[in-house]
């Protein structure tokens, strides 16, 4: 071999080894964001079911604003709060609102009284 082929060759070992570790970093960055977007669903659809949960027990039960604090599930801590809007003639307006870390989550209903 010739001494400029052999030069070369070894550039193209540290071109080849610099992109290959761009598309590994490349690789765990969307990891990490994939992670912390199955997260965001997860905790979402919990807040979702939380809040579906008190609002149905609001239809048919005993009407009334109130808390019961913090709320665990799935290793994460949830504070739900509802309120209850009565409407002269109106339909009953009833929401839950579902807060954890700096998100949060309000379903809101009507319903007859």
């Amino acid at each position: 071999m010739s001494r400029g082929r052999r030069g070369s060759s070894v550039v193209e070992a540290v071109v080849a080894t610099a992109l290959a570790g761009i598309a590994a970093a490349g690789l765990a960055a969307t990891a990490a964001m994939t992670v912390d977007g199955l997260r965001l669903a997860r905790d979402t659809g919990m807040a979702l079911a939380l809040a579906s949960e008190r609002l149905e027990a609001l239809r048919v039960g005993p009407r009334a604003n109130g808390s019961d604090g913090r709320v665990a599930a799935d290793g994460t801590r949830f504070a739900r709060t509802w309120s209850v809007v009565e409407g002269r003639g109106a339909p009953t307006r009833l929401s839950a609102q579902i807060a954890w870390g700096r998100r949060s989550l309000t379903l809101a209903t009507e319903a007859l009284p």
